[in-house]
C-alpha cells in the first residue's frame, strides 16, 4: 500500500489499525468528523482529513490518492434511529464503494457477525452462511453495507469483507466499559446462566485480518470472519471482569424474562422518543444469549493468520487501562462509588 485512507478511524478498532500501519511504515490518511479528536500518538505522519461519510464530497476527497480504504465508520450500538443507522451506515458504506471504485483503490469492509441474525447459536456459521433473520437496525444496515457490496463486486469493484465477532481488549466501550459499570451497580449481566460461547475477539486479532485481507493473499470477493475461537463463555469473562472491578460475581437471568422485556420495551422507548437505549434490546439479549460458533477458519487457512493476543494477556492489560481512564480510581473501586 502506497497510501491507506482509514474511515472510523478514531474509534476503537479504527486506532488500533492505524497504529499497526504506522508502525509497518504505510502512510496514513484517516476521515475524522469535524469535531472529533485525533488520537493524541498522532503525529505528522497521519494525514487528518475532517469529513463525513455521509457526505460525497467529503468521502471523495478522502479517497483520493489512496490505494488502499478500510471501511470501519458505522453507526455501532443496539439502539437509535433507522434513519441514522441508514445515513452513516449505509448511506456512507456506498459513498465510499463508489468513490473507491472510481479510484481504483481496493476496499476492506468491516461488517461483522450480526448479519448472520438469528442463525447465530443455531448453526455454525461459516463465510457462506447466508444472512439471517435481523434483531435490530445495526445489524439490518450491516447486512444491507454487505448487499451493496455485492453489487459493487459485480461490476468489478476490488472489496474484500471481514466480520468481527464481539471485540474486546483494553479500549472496548461496549465490552469492557459498559460491563464494568453494569457489574458495579449490581445489574444482571448473564441471561441463563451464561454459559454459552461469547465469541470474543481481540481488537489487535481482528486488526491483523484486515490488514491481510487487505493484501493480495485475499481475493476480491473474499469473506472472513474474525473470531478468536476460546471457547470462553460469557459467565467466565463477566466473571473474570467482576473479579478485576471487585464488583460481585455477575447476576443472571432466564432467557424467557429478558426476552420478553427487551420485546415489550423496545416499542415503548420508541413511540417515546427516547435517544438512550433502554435496559434490553432484543438485538443485545441475542447477542448475550447465542452460542457464537464463527470460526476464522479461512483467516487462518488462507490468509495465514494466528492470534497475536490470547486471552490471559488481553485480560491482564484491562486493570491498568480501567485506573488510567478513570473507570476505576483503583482496583475493585469506580468513581462513582
Amino acid at each position: 500500500m502506497r497510501q491507506a485512507l482509514v474511515t472510523g478511524a478514531t474509534g476503537f478498532i479504527g486506532s488500533s489499525l492505524v497504529k499497526r500501519l504506522r508502525r509497518e511504515g504505510h502512510a496514513v490518511r484517516a476521515l475524522v468528523l469535524r469535531g472529533d479528536t485525533p488520537d493524541p500518538d498522532w503525529d505528522k505522519d497521519v494525514e487528518i482529513v475532517r469529513g463525513d461519510v455521509a457526505a460525497s464530497g467529503d468521502v471523495s476527497r478522502a479517497v483520493a490518492g489512496v490505494d488502499a480504504v478500510f471501511h470501519l465508520a458505522a453507526v455501532v450500538g443496539d439502539w437509535g434511529t433507522e434513519t441514522l443507522f441508514r445515513r452513516v451506515t449505509v448511506e456512507g458504506t456506498r459513498n465510499v464503494l463508489a468513490a473507491a471504485a472510481g479510484a481504483s483503490a481496493r476496499v476492506v469492509l468491516a461488517s461483522s457477525i450480526v448479519v448472520y441474525g438469528d442463525r447465530l447459536g443455531r448453526e455454525t456459521c461459516v463465510e457462506d452462511t447466508p444472512h439471517g433473520r435481523a434483531y435490530g437496525p445495526y445489524s439490518r444496515a450491516k447486512q444491507v453495507q454487505e448487499i451493496l457490496a455485492q453489487e459493487w463486486l459485480e461490476r468489478g469493484a476490488d472489496i474484500r469483507i471481514v466480520r468481527p465477532a464481539n471485540v474486546y481488549g483494553a479500549g472496548s466501550r461496549i465490552w469492557v466499559d459498559e460491563v464494568i459499570r453494569l457489574l458495579l451497580k449490581g445489574a444482571p449481566t448473564l441471561v441463563s446462566g451464561g454459559v454459552r460461547d461469547a465469541g470474543l475477539v481481540h481488537v489487535d486479532n481482528v486488526v491483523d485480518i484486515l490488514l491481510r485481507a487487505a493484501s493480495d493473499l485475499a481475493p476480491s470477493g473474499g469473506v472472513y470472519n474474525a473470531c478468536d475461537d476460546l471457547g470462553i463463555s460469557w459467565q467466565r469473562y463477566m466473571g473474570d471482569l467482576a473479579a478485576i472491578a471487585s464488583a460481585a460475581r455477575p447476576r443472571s437471568a432466564p432467557s424467557w424474562l429478558v426476552w420478553t422485556a427487551a420485546t415489550m420495551m423496545e416499542p415503548l422507548w420508541r413511540a417515546a422518543g427516547a435517544r438512550q437505549r433502554p435496559p434490553l434490546t432484543r438485538e443485545a439479549v441475542h447477542l448475550i444469549s447465542a452460542d457464537i460458533k464463527t470460526p476464522a477458519v479461512k483467516a487462518h487457512e488462507d490468509l495465514g493468520h494466528r492470534c497475536l493476543v490470547d486471552y490471559t494477556t488481553a485480560m491482564a492489560a484491562i486493570p491498568d487501562y480501567a485506573i488510567r481512564t478513570g473507570l476505576l480510581s483503583r482496583p475493585g473501586q469506580s468513581q462513582a462509588g
